[in-house]
């Protein structure tokens, strides 16, 4: 009798619990990565995000073969492939039963579906555990239907958390032996230089990742609330690279959070942890409502909406090119570092899709490709709220102006000046807005649009629909 687990985004040892399930025979067991490019690319994944993953494999590998487990990789071309290729591992091992954690994308049900059938085909059992903290399914309104509004979802969600306790799975047993030879982590090269660099700002390895955590519930999360909005602070907990991949468990992160602190209103605690359940409520949410997986509008009517064809003004935004300080800061931040500030995130987002009135998809497509901590659900929930074409969005006549802005969290200009050094000698008052004279004696261009009339723009298109 032997087990194989099938690594996904759950990169960890400790609460995996597909992965601890297939260790309880302690007769045999193999885990899998499945390295797959066309699928990366097909999904719009970041290359920065791949490297950090097969980084951090090598630290769980170590780790895995010291326990005994035996480690393989999986080459597969395209997401439709992989069942194939899981189903070939099996027939050479010897595999009786597969192990893994559900993952809740459109195409990821899919090709588990398709998995679960060639395996029954082959009496090999297939093993499908949930990897939420509270089963989506088990969230429901009083009427028993699904939610579509946060509030309420997270009033829920939190009743169900005082309510049960958060049980974290152990690490996976130690093997009596191995049952096969061990593969190495393939070379996986950067040819971005800026990721080049920022790749070396990420650590990776179970010790490292949970220490990160472990400084932001001590140090930082009392003042988070306070704090989180201001992007040139170190204010964040910095975990979203390690929560989208299954790094840390952000099961063990609430349980943590909640041993130490009460859960109250107000507090930096209360804020963060209601960050934690706005990941849970995006991925309730392409489960409940797949269509937002396929490029779908949340609110069906934005399907109709007419969209500016501009790729000169789309390409400027891109590039860091728009002539606003903190929207070229931002984006600059994205392009060199692979992350974004959250505040800054939704106001780039909001100046894409209202002021310059070009698809949001493009934007959401665009973050993908650039983020470590691209997570599909949380980058189109988070897009699609901007856009006000989503799930419980910003009404659309909300338009942050990215100037007031600017000047509300980045009053003296700091952030500014380090993602935009050109700028570094403009006044901290002028920095903002920079007059005509200060854009040509600094190289900076003029402003891609004018706000008033771009916003009046936005609403009257908007309100059309």
């Amino acid at each position: 009798m032997s087990n194989l687990f099938i690594f996904s985004n759950d990169l960890r040892l400790d609460d995996n619990a597909a992965l601890y399930q297939s260790s309880l025979s302690k007769k045999g067991l193999t885990t899998a990565f499945i390295f797959n490019p066309k699928k990366w690319e097909d999904h719009n994944d970041s290359p920065l995000k791949i490297k950090f993953q097969l980084n951090h494999l090598k630290e769980i590998r170590d780790e895995l073969i010291k326990k005994n487990i035996n480690f393989k990789i999986i080459y597969a071309n395209g997401i439709e492939d992989e069942p194939e290729k899981i189903l070939e591992l099996t027939k050479k091992l010897g595999i009786t039963s597969v192990f893994i954690n559900k993952d809740y994308g459109f195409n990821e049900r899919k090709k588990d579906d398709s998995l679960k059938l060639l395996l029954d085909k082959k009496n090999i059992k297939f093993n499908l555990f949930d990897s939420s903290i509270l089963n989506p399914e088990l969230i429901k309104t009083g009427s028993g239907n699904y939610f579509k509004v946060f509030t309420p979802y997270s009033k829920v969600f939190r009743s169900l958390l005082t309510s049960k306790d958060l049980d974290i799975v152990p690490e996976p047993l130690l093997q009596d032996s191995n049952v096969s030879e061990n593969d190495l982590i393939p070379e996986y090269e950067l040819e971005d230089n800026y990721f080049l660099k920022s790749i070396e700002d990420y650590k990776v390895g179970t010790d490292k990742v949970n220490k990160i955590f472990e400084n932001f519930l001590h140090e930082k999360v009392k003042d988070y609330k306070n704090l989180r909005d201001f992007p040139y602070l170190d204010s964040t907990s910095k975990l979203s690279p390690y929560l989208t991949s299954g790094m840390i468990s952000a099961k063990n992160c609430l349980k943590e959070l909640l041993q130490k602190f009460e859960d109250t209103p107000g507090t930096g605690q209360y804020s963060w942890m209601n960050e934690i359940l706005w990941r849970e409520f995006y991925k309730y949410i392409i489960f409940h409502f797949p269509k937002v997986s396929k490029g779908k509008s949340f609110s069906e009517k934005y399907d109709e909406m007419i969209w500016r064809d501009d790729e000169h003004d789309f390409k400027r935004w891109c590039e860091g090119k728009t002539g606003i300080p903190i929207i070229d800061a931002a984006m600059t931040q994205l392009n060199q570092t692979g992350w974004m500030h959250n505040r800054l995130r939704m106001v780039v987002a909001m100046f894409l899709s209202k002021n310059l009135l070009i698809d949001w998809r493009l934007g959401e497509a665009y973050f993908m490709k650039r983020l470590i901590d691209g997570d599909h659900a949380s980058n189109n929930g988070g897009w699609q709220w901007s856009a006000s074409t989503g799930v419980d969005a910003a009404p659309y006549f909300r338009i942050f102006n990215p100037i007031t802005q600017s000047e509300k969290f980045d009053k003296d200009g700091q952030f500014i000046k380090k993602f935009l050094p050109n700028l570094e000698m403009i006044p901290e008052k002028l920095i903002h807005n920079p007059s005509k004279e200060l854009r040509l004696e600094n190289n900076y261009p003029d402003m891609i649009v004018d706000l008033k009339e771009s916003r009046k723009r936005a609403l009257d298109a908007f309100s059309s629909i």
